[in-house]
């Protein structure tokens, strides 16, 4: 859930304020006429961020019955501003600065983890590394170039060595006063030891600077406070990076690794007016392409200005859940399966093998899979517990036809015992 005073203008969530040539960094000049007038406009928007209708149960309530089972939400993006009440800072929702401080919610981060976990979900911090509203990262004495630190850390280590403390200190805070954390989502993969970047990746390769931020002081610190956690060093690579976070497709297969692609329900990650949503079908058919390869979907849902979500979100939300509570036995609990289909998404097996779901359109019909079995399986319609019949097809394959009215939430799930 990215969310921050951002949501006012109806922007991407900070990069506006980036100086960097790129399509999601493009500002509005009605918002300021000069780069220095609207970034001094962007800051002040916490001035007025007053989400009064703010609802963290509604969306946790929804996020159960779409069938979810843990929230990632931006505690702190890379514009700096805080959804929780940090004391290290008074770039925060708590700040007398902000009109929202004097509600009870105003620890807005806190609420939201409450919220998931009184609902059963688990509850995972997004925190960005770099930090552009922080003189120890944006030092004010350079103009910023780009996404980086603004100066060379070996030339100026006493002040890299206080971003490094304002970092840990900050990440401390979520850790040991904010309940029961399962990840810590770790975001700004340029905030990195230089050893650990990867040339042929595109955007790793202008990486000129060593920001190393001693992440194996931060990860012994937050799993002393969090025993269990799940840590994402996103794009890092290494023992920090526990599973890997593809964002916005689905890799072609299963990567080998624990992975998770995230992805926005609409166009962009934050709120923006009019918001073209995904239909469901493309979410269900985008969960079924994750589960078949082994993966997890972190959908993200953008809260608006006034602390609401779209109403078309909450549809969406709830037709997922009518999808899952048919057929969610194909997807929880199981891992890709790695039989060959052809005409499916693809299939899912239970942890023990025995069973296999597959996954796919009714236009992709007729499906086959290979099947080295003496005996015929018993193959059912998982929605309604029809059984299949069978036929055979290329030598080493079986083909089953689905009945007239198939189609549910645009995926069909078939259940393979034997």
């Amino acid at each position: 859930m990215h969310w921050g005073p951002y949501s006012q203008w109806g922007v991407v969530e900070s990069w506006s304020i980036c100086p960097e040539d790129e399509p999601w960094c493009r500002r509005d000049s009605s918002h300021g006429k000069t780069y220095t007038e609207y970034v001094k406009n962007y800051e002040a928007l916490q001035t007025t961020f007053n989400p009064t209708a703010f609802d963290p149960g509604r969306w946790a309530e929804a996020a159960k019955e779409a069938g979810m089972k843990y929230v990632v939400f931006t505690t702190k993006h890379h514009d700096g501003f805080c959804m929780f009440d940090t004391k290290l800072t008074d770039y925060r929702s708590t700040s007398s600065r902000c009109p929202f401080h004097v509600d009870p919610r105003a620890n807005i981060a806190k609420h939201v983890f409450d919220a998931f976990r009184a609902e059963g979900l688990w509850a995972g911090a997004y925190f960005s590394k770099p930090d552009w509203h922080c003189p120890y990262y944006w030092w004010p004495y350079f103009p910023p170039k780009d996404r980086n630190v603004n100066y060379l850390p070996s030339r100026y280590p006493e002040r890299w060595q206080r971003f490094k403390d304002f970092t840990y200190g900050q990440i401390e805070e979520l850790m040991s006063d904010y309940g029961k954390m399962d990840i810590l989502w770790l975001d700004g993969g340029q905030v990195r030891p230089l050893n650990t970047v990867d040339t042929t990746v595109g955007w790793q390769r202008d990486l000129r600077i060593d920001q190393d931020i001693d992440m194996p002081r931060i990860a012994a610190m937050a799993r002393r406070h969090q025993p269990g956690l799940l840590v994402v060093d996103r794009t890092v690579g290494g023992e920090y990076e526990n599973y890997i976070t593809p964002e916005g497709h689905v890799p072609d297969k299963d990567p080998g690794v624990p992975w998770e692609t995230c992805m926005p329900m609409g166009t962009s990650w934050s709120w923006v007016p009019n918001e073209q949503y995904k239909s469901t079908e493309e979410i269900i058919r985008t969960l079924a392409q994750v589960v078949t390869r082994g993966g997890s979907l972190l959908l993200n849902v953008a809260p608006g200005p006034d602390g609401q979500l779209d109403p078309t979100a909450y549809v969406r939300l709830k037709e997922v859940g009518v999808w899952l509570k048919t057929n969610g036995e194909a997807v929880y609990g199981t891992r890709g399966g790695d039989w060959e289909t052809h005409g499916a998404i693809g299939c899912t097996q239970s942890k023990d093998g025995g069973v296999h779901y597959l996954l796919g359109e009714a236009k992709g019909a007729p499906w086959s899979f290979a099947w080295k079995g003496r005996e015929m399986p018993k193959v059912t319609l998982l929605a309604t517990g029809q059984v299949l019949p069978l036929k055979t097809g290329q030598p080493g394959f079986l083909m089953l036809e689905l009945p007239p009215g198939a189609e549910q939430g645009g995926v069909v799930v078939v259940k393979i015992e034997g």
